[in-house]
């Protein structure tokens, strides 16, 4: 499953700009998009979702990349 089959270009970035925070943005996008497809896609199986952040901007410790899956 891909974040972009239950959430939008635009939520994303609402998302992931709560928090300056890579690790933790990327965790909230998932656990975001998790609730959304079991919302949207009740009764299809939910497969492995990830999510990697990357911030161009702000300083050199913000802009390692900071992966995030959840199995199923």
């Amino acid at each position: 499953m891909k974040v972009w089959d239950v959430i939008s270009n635009q939520e994303a970035v609402q998302i992931v700009s709560s928090t300056p925070n890579g690790a933790k943005s990327a965790k909230l996008l998932v656990e975001c998009a998790v609730r959304a497809w079991k919302r949207k896609r009740r009764g299809i199986a939910m497969d492995d979702i990830s999510a990697i952040v990357l911030f161009f901007h702000g300083p050199p410790s913000s802009q390692q990349i900071h992966p995030v899956t959840l199995l199923k």
